[in-house]
């Protein structure tokens, strides 16, 4: 009777010991209950890996304007941000000498002709020979010519706007000399404003022409520009190994205006994945055997090898192991277990009403472990 005694003493210890430490007996129930999780539902939306390069909003051509003769800036009628058109004046030299020299030019034109009709007439009459009409008619070729040279000087006195634009840099002033070639003037096309950035060949690859492209200015902070690809360079530079690309602008949807120089930050979407299938980054696990995710169905865990490819902005394409709409587990995964009963206090970012739908079916199949 004892020994009996004894045992069952030593049975109510044990009992007793594991209640104060926590522990259930064989076949309790976790006292915890489920475990609070947060899911969202797989689904299907289109994918891309971005881009961000920065490079500075340029006209798509900059037409230098030159001198074409030597002389003195006799008045400049153009600054910086002028609009100017075709044929515009934009400054003029002096041409006093230009000028003395057409004058005499046309002198010497006018006795010319009038010697070579008087030789036209003679010769008619058999007055001259043949070879004192040729020198006649020599001579005012030659006085005709003159006067087409100073002629042309005089119009290279004056400095005319060769296409429509917006003056961006005026290098001379009224009383400056110049030299025939001298740049005097830079004209911007502005009529289409472009982005030249520089991309890897490892990224270029996904980029054609017509691609659409978002653009940010640093002017024009929280503004979205529309952009285009407008051609790809067709070589990479042999040191850098990066292409240049060029993006053309729309214009600002507030209607500020874009200024060449401006700072511009492109994003390009790349290697494009439509209607790909995907999960929250924060849901995908890594184990020796590769991704997993942890489902819920009903109100269990169900742990789900996975196959992934593209991670963008929070979100990872699932190739393999989930179909469209199952709720997978976003946050509050650790210690989770395969078969341990949740519940679900949000769902896509949105706290729900669920209250607590069961416990711990067991010991082992309850929070203790890691997802392994």
């Amino acid at each position: 009777m004892r020994t009996v005694t004894m045992f069952g003493a030593m049975a109510a210890i044990g009992v007793i010991g594991c209640a104060s430490n926590g522990g259930t007996p064989a076949t309790g129930r976790n006292r915890g209950g489920p475990a609070a999780v947060a899911v969202d539902a797989v689904r299907r939306t289109d994918l891309a890996r971005t881009v961000t390069l920065a490079g500075p909003v340029e006209p798509i051509r900059v037409v230098g304007v030159n001198s074409r003769s030597t002389g003195t800036i006799l008045s400049v009628d153009v600054v910086e941000g002028t609009r100017v058109q075709p044929g515009q004046l934009m400054a003029e030299l002096d041409s006093r000498e230009t000028d003395a020299q057409l004058a005499r030019a046309r002198a010497v034109l006018a006795n010319a002709k009038a010697s070579f009709e008087r030789a036209e007439q003679m010769r008619t009459s058999a007055i001259i020979t043949e070879a004192e009409f040729e020198a006649a008619r020599a001579a005012f070729g030659t006085a005709s010519s003159d006067v087409e040279l100073w002629e042309t000087r005089l119009e290279f006195a004056r400095v005319l706007a060769p296409t429509a634009g917006v003056v961006t840099a005026k290098l001379v002033e009224a009383g400056s000399a110049v030299t025939a070639n001298q740049r005097l003037f830079d004209i911007a096309d502005d009529a289409l404003l472009v982005v030249r950035v520089q991309m890897s060949e490892l990224d270029v690859v996904h980029v054609r022409a017509g691609d659409s492209v978002s653009v940010q200015l640093d002017a024009l902070p929280g503004e979205l520009v529309d952009g285009r690809v407008r051609r790809v360079f067709p070589a990479a530079d042999a040191n850098t190994r990066l292409v240049p690309v060029e993006v053309a602008l729309g214009r600002a949807r507030s209607g500020v205006a874009i200024r060449p120089g401006f700072l511009a930050r492109a994003s390009f979407g790349l290697d494009r994945r439509d209607a790909a299938l995907v999960v929250p980054a924060a849901a995908v696990g890594a184990s020796a055997s590769g991704p997993f995710v942890f489902a819920v169905e009903g109100d269990t865990l169900v742990r789900k090898l996975v196959s992934t490819g593209l991670t963008s902005e929070g979100q990872v394409e699932v190739l393999s192991g989930l179909e469209v709409g199952e709720l997978v587990v976003t946050s509050g995964q650790l210690n989770l277990r395969a078969g341990a009963q949740v519940r679900v206090t949000q769902r896509g970012g949105q706290a729900t009403d669920q209250a607590p739908v069961a416990e711990a079916a067991s010991r082992d199949s309850g929070l203790g472990g890691g997802g392994q």
